[in-house]
């Protein structure tokens, strides 16, 4: 993704102005000066953002770094600029925030973000004058007042605010809350994907990260925590929502086949199987024990899993995405993956043998040498107008892959991501029940999930969404595949045993059987972040 794309040149900004001049070409100039804050930010750089693409590009006129108030001055703009640009402010990793320095002087806001204003409001820039412009930049014919009205729709929080007012002076607390939200799930959001991203996609990127922000600030309820961050996104889907805006037409056909492996050996919903894993217990004592081999003899009984947003990246760098071609497992560039699954009462096995194991669509005509691909269901499609995780399956509203109710957990929680059951030959021990179960569970899906769908205009947002990114810099689709390995996922878990919660791991911030797949699948059982280097998942390769 590192195109270069032609931007239009235009005018259009945002500030107050004072201490009109002359340039040394004899045009009139003038100052703007106003306040950065989610509160007040302290060594942010803004500029006038002469030609409206969200960036401060060189030549355009630029401020000295904030003052612990947040204030700045920017010298030398043009008069025609000052009036009609938008106020670009960015915010390093380095910066201060007024929230936080009185508990500790040194703090930062730790990762870096950007913030606007729209032309015109720049006297008091923040994460929801951030959500206004990015809304002017999706739809450029909407006015100020339209589009802060469409932000406001469905933000209880935010009433009748002034979204342009100074919220920290006025003592505007629930306002000051609302902004906190989005300013976590910018900062949250930014750091994963700028280096991915070209400076010409940067108005792209600005989108798709404030409508994030407010999909996390529209889940909120009035007793919600500020400081939690939610709406945050894997790498993979907020690049492809960024793809989906510039890149070219899809009319280059592509296949991408995937298996499912214990090892080396490929496998089926049904087929038996001996898993080698780690005892991570002593049976006869109940208490933890030092790591035992052994092997488990079995079979799977349901092996499906949702991917999304797959790109193909070629030589320099650059991705584009795959346009899945619609049908009964794949819709909105979402496919179900399908290797069978038990349609019989347990200890019986009968699975279903019409699979799907492999995505179809087309991209713009290249060469590519490498493929990315999020594990799991987005929010929102990538074009970032279809709602897709947190629908009801039972309506038959949402995309064809999407209506199973045997992948669903609730409007809510979503999706189950990634749905792998094993029936062990001899039953599984459950500590808690003092009893046996039949069924060592992987459902991997969002958690702590706020907002209610079933409200018109609600959204739901997570604070871990466990969606998985993959990326892989050789990849031939001609001759290869993505293989889902189950013997790396179980190499750490005990199926013989439950520890506590529900039978195997259910994406429980503290179930104990969590540890060692989340581990595996090199997600944040913490926070259900992508992990990398020495962290990085093991289950999924190419062969």
């Amino acid at each position: 993704m590192k195109r270069t794309h032609a931007l239009l040149l235009s005018t259009l900004c945002t500030a107050v102005l004072s201490a009109c001049g002359d340039s040394s070409d004899g045009a009139s100039t003038t100052s703007v000066s106003g306040v950065v804050a989610d509160g007040y930010l302290k060594g942010a750089t803004v500029c006038v953002d002469l030609n409206h693409n969200a960036r401060c590009d060189p030549g355009e006129p630029v401020s000295a770094e904030t003052d612990a108030e947040g204030r700045y001055t920017i010298a030398g703009v043009p008069e025609g600029g000052a009036a009609s640009s938008p106020i670009v402010a960015v915010v390093p990793a380095t910066a201060q925030d007024s929230d936080d320095t009185p508990f500790d002087p040194d703090a930062t806001v730790g990762s870096s973000f950007v913030l606007m204003a729209p032309a015109g409001k720049g006297a008091f820039v923040s994460p929801l004058s951030t959500l206004v412009q990015a809304a002017l930049l999706e739809e450029p014919t909407l006015t100020v007042d339209e589009a802060a009205a469409a932000v406001k729709a469905g933000v209880a929080s935010l009433g009748n605010a002034d979204l342009f007012a100074n919220y920290i002076a006025s003592g505007e607390n629930t306002v000051h809350d609302a902004a906190r939200v989005v300013a976590n799930a910018l900062r949250a959001n930014h750091d994963l994907v700028k280096s991915h991203v070209a400076e010409g996609d940067q108005k792209a990127l600005a989108v798709v990260l404030a409508k994030a922000a407010r999909q996390a600030l529209q889940s909120q309820g009035p007793s919600a925590d500020p400081t939690k961050v939610v709406g945050a996104e894997d790498m993979n889907t907020l690049l492809a929502s960024v793809a989906s805006r510039v890149a070219g037409a899809a009319t280059q056909a592509v296949t991408v086949a995937f298996d499912v492996t214990n090892g080396d050996a490929p496998i089926k919903c049904g087929d038996p199987i001996a898993l080698g894993n780690t005892r991570l217990w002593d049976h006869d004592t109940d208490q933890p024990a030092a790591p035992e081999p052994q092997t488990t003899d079995g079979k799977m009984v349901d092996l499906r899993f949702y991917v999304s947003n797959v790109m193909l990246w070629d030589a320099d760098g650059n991705a584009v995405p795959l346009m899945m071609d619609d049908g009964a497992n794949q819709s909105k560039n979402v496919a179900l993956l399908d290797f069978g699954y038990n349609t019989a009462t347990l200890p019986d096995v009968e699975c279903t043998t019409s699979h799907h194991t492999a995505i179809s669509g087309k991209v713009a005509p290249g060469t590519y040498t490498g493929i990315s691909m999020t594990v799991g269901v987005p929010t929102y499609s990538a074009d970032l107008q279809t709602k897709l995780n947190h629908v009801n399956a039972a309506d038959h509203t949402a995309p064809e892959p999407l209506q199973l109710s045997a992948m669903s957990w609730s409007w809510q929680a979503g999706r189950k991501f990634m749905k792998v059951e094993f029936h062990p030959d001899s039953n599984i021990i459950d500590k808690i029940g003092d009893g046996t179960t039949t069924k060592w569970n992987v459902h991997i899906g969002s958690t702590g999930c706020a907002g209610d769908p079933t409200v018109a205009g609600n959204e739901t947002a997570c604070t871990n969404a466990n969606r998985l990114s993959l990326k892989f810099d050789a990849f031939d689709a001609a001759t290869q595949k993505v293989v889902f390995d189950v013997a790396e996922l179980f190499k750490e878990a005990d199926v013989t045993f439950d520890g506590g919660g529900a039978a195997g791991c259910m994406s429980g911030t503290t179930d104990p059987e969590c540890a060692p797949i989340f581990k595996a699948l090199g997600l944040s059982l913490v926070d259900g972040r992508t992990l990398t280097g020495a962290d990085a998942q093991t289950v999924f390769k190419v062969k």
